[in-house]
């Protein structure tokens, strides 16, 4: 027979959530009535996802943070300019994220719609499962 305790419970669910981010969509819990929580690798999606929308400047006192990618958009579209897409995502992931390893960036332009489709694959650290985030980057017409 087994007897745990109070501590014994807490210390396994700890060690299950590695990484835990608050929504930004502030939703609330229905039943705590407290802001949601984004876990492991759904809050380092939402956080990379983050970094590749942010343009320079928008982050206060770190002029060089985020990705810059939708200034891009509006520059005619070429293979040179998803490759330079791809290059940036890669180098502002890297140096904003650290729970990131193992990345890969690929952004695929769409010509007729004005739009750049990017994958970004990575892994956490500490984990082997691949991680996959995909989203349409849009000029506003």
């Amino acid at each position: 027979m087994a007897y745990y305790t109070t501590r014994d419970v807490e210390t396994s669910q700890k060690e299950s959530v590695r990484f835990s981010d608050i929504d930004l969509n502030f939703d609330l819990n229905p039943i705590t009535k407290d802001i949601n929580t984004l876990k492991n690798e759904e809050a380092v999606r939402r956080s990379v996802r983050n970094i590749v929308m942010t343009n320079f400047g928008e982050k206060k006192f770190q002029p060089f943070f985020g990705g810059d990618v939708i200034s891009k958009l509006f520059e005619n579209i070429t293979p040179f300019t998803s490759f330079e897409m791809e290059k940036a995502i890669s180098k502002s992931i890297i140096s904003n994220e650290p729970r990131v390893e193992a990345l890969s960036v690929e952004a695929n332009t769409n010509n007729d719609q004005n739009s750049v489709n990017v994958t970004v694959r990575f892994t956490l650290r500490n984990s082997q499962q691949p991680v996959i985030l995909s989203f349409t980057l849009e000029r506003i017409r």
